[in-house]
């Protein structure tokens, strides 16, 4: 038996529009003046609004499911009640189809000013860690990083390696699995900065992004910590890199298993002595 092939997809709920596999965030204003009003009276009203329109190419057909204003008589009161919507002409669901695969095109040419402030609003009103606050962070931190990809940025050829291969496993983020079912244990790379002052000088044979423990479950902790910072970001372009050394440094040094000897006493080294000897050098290198 064949898997149905998912063409395209609206999620009116997290107001988000997909295409073969990739998934979009639908600007406020574009959502309200164009697509919203492809939906009525056909698809959406007062009180019986649509939750998603799925589309599916290899059997051209369609699951609609819709959410009813309906009287429960039981308690007497109004409730909403989720339901699949029986099929109607289906020449309009293939027309809704084609405007939705316009719709996803014509997002990416939406590059004015009005679309990045929504962008950034709907990233900083983000409750929970998502598929779209991660992939938003990691836009962030490309952009972050693009000095490095300058003619005259002053790295040497070997950090700007370090670089290129840092911005490469950012872009692979979102074809991890942690990505699409456990967007909250999407792990992140280190900075070359990061490897460079801190990593490599416990680990000096590690080479840069080689090993597990160079990749650490920021999304919990950073997206959440600096969500208005990144919101910023998406309007500004101006947030610097300190602030997200500073918690890549913590993380790190949480994410370190602790190894006891059998009497149970700490390790090789006194763990407390070398925490405050990295926090040391760290606030060194911020404060400069």
């Amino acid at each position: 038996m064949s898997i149905p092939i998912l063409q395209v997809q609206l999620d009116v709920i997290a107001q988000e529009l997909s295409y073969m596999g990739t998934s979009k965030p639908i600007p406020e204003n574009y959502w309200k003046d164009t697509l919203s009003l492809l939906l009525y009276p056909d698809w959406d009203s007062e009180k019986d609004k649509l939750i998603t329109f799925s589309y599916y190419s290899d059997s051209n057909t369609y699951i609609a499911a819709r959410r009813k204003y309906v009287r429960n008589f039981k308690t007497n009161k109004d409730e909403w009640i989720d339901y699949e919507m029986e099929a109607i002409d289906n020449a309009k669901a293939l027309a809704l189809k084609d405007k939705l695969i316009e719709g996803f095109y014509l997002i990416d040419s939406i590059e004015n000013t009005n679309f990045q402030i929504e962008l950034a609003q709907m990233y900083a009103k983000q409750a929970t860690v998502t598929p779209l606050s991660v992939r938003l962070a990691r836009n962030f931190l490309l952009d972050e990083s693009d000095w490095v990809m300058c003619s005259d940025c002053p790295l040497s050829a070997d950090d700007k390696a370090l670089y290129a291969t840092y911005r490469t496993k950012l872009r692979d983020l979102t074809s991890t699995p942690e990505f699409a079912g456990n967007a909250e244990g999407t792990k992140f790379p280190i900075t070359p900065e990061f490897y460079n002052k801190i990593y490599k000088i416990e680990n000096p044979s590690n080479a840069y992004l080689t090993t597990d423990d160079q990749f650490l479950p920021l999304s919990a902790h950073y997206l959440k910590a600096f969500k208005d910072k990144i919101a910023n970001f998406l309007l500004l372009k101006s947030v610097t890199e300190t602030n997200y050394f500073s918690q890549i440094l913590i993380q790190y040094q949480n994410s370190k298993p602790v190894v006891y000897d059998a009497d149970g006493a700490s390790d090789a080294y006194d763990k407390t002595e070398f925490l405050n000897l990295v926090i040391q050098k760290a606030q060194e290198e911020l404060g400069s």
